[in-house]
């Protein structure tokens, strides 16, 4: 498993790669076995010191310092520490799913959010972003961990229209990506801004056509783009809100309606 160099450069909580560890690797490895005692004590980090975590998953210490290692923290004290990093960004969800009218609020956030997206994202925008989609050599989706599963829902019909898009969860270690030339399309997801930041640099100097999809209104983050969609009337810098769950997902679902209504459907054969 490809694992990034600091994990909170790549927009990947504590809990996210942890989950990701468990859902793919053996459940026999080492890496399994310390992911998932963690994460049944997430909740009791703090209490947690690396002699009780060695004794319990029957590890040495020296294998808790390389699994800290793989998964981007110095050492199990920052890797501790960064759960409390993580907890603004997902207090929206918590503190809405313990409200005893959750399905109410959250129904009237997700309409508004809707008619606001409706309102933002035109028939015409999406149209000529699946042009370019179309029209592209190749096409990069980037995004952190929390956005790649809507990404993937995109990709896979996008295979029966016949186009391969390519979906990033860690830009520096993807070698197509690094090749990328003129002829190509970059499109970065970044709901709250975070993932953009970090790749700035990155991003800067790639050829090819550019687009940042975000629900920031940050100016510093769109600098390396050639074109930036803000899907939110409201800004969502560094804030965890409904556009960064269900507006990614509702984005990319009318981009694929868009796309294949454009270039999917094959003409009848008389």
């Amino acid at each position: 498993m490809n694992v990034p160099e600091k994990a909170n450069s790549f927009g990947l909580s504590l809990a996210s790669r942890l989950c990701s560890i468990v859902n793919d690797s053996p459940a026999t490895s080492v890496d399994y076995v310390l992911a998932e005692y963690l994460l049944q004590h997430y909740n009791m980090l703090d209490t947690l010191n690396i002699y009780q975590f060695a004794e319990a998953c029957r590890v040495p210490r020296s294998s808790i310092h390389r699994f800290c290692g793989k998964i981007g923290y110095a050492n199990f004290s920052e890797l501790k520490l960064s759960c409390h990093r993580e907890a603004d960004s997902y207090r929206y969800f918590t503190e809405l799913s313990g409200r005893h009218d959750f399905r109410d609020q959250l129904g009237h956030e997700i309409i508004h959010m809707v008619s606001d997206m409706n309102h933002r994202i035109s028939e015409d925008l999406l149209g000529k972003l699946a042009d370019q989609i179309e029209e592209a050599r190749s096409v990069f989706l980037l995004a952190s961990y929390s956005a790649i599963s809507a990404l993937k829902d995109f990709q896979r019909p996008m295979v029966l229209c016949g186009k391969l898009v390519n979906v990033v969860a860690s830009p520096h270690a993807h070698d197509p990506l690094k090749k990328a030339s003129k002829e190509d399309l970059i499109l970065v997801v970044s709901a709250m801004g975070k993932f953009a930041e970090t790749y700035n640099d990155f991003i800067q100097p790639l050829p090819g056509k550019k687009i940042l999809v975000t629900a920031s209104h940050h100016k510093e983050i769109q600098t390396p783009y050639d074109q930036v969609i803000v899907i939110s009337s409201i800004d969502g810098h560094h804030i965890k809100t409904a556009y960064a769950k269900y507006g990614i997902s509702y984005f990319f679902d009318n981009l694929y309606s868009l796309y294949y209504r454009k270039y999917g459907i094959l003409p009848k054969s008389s």
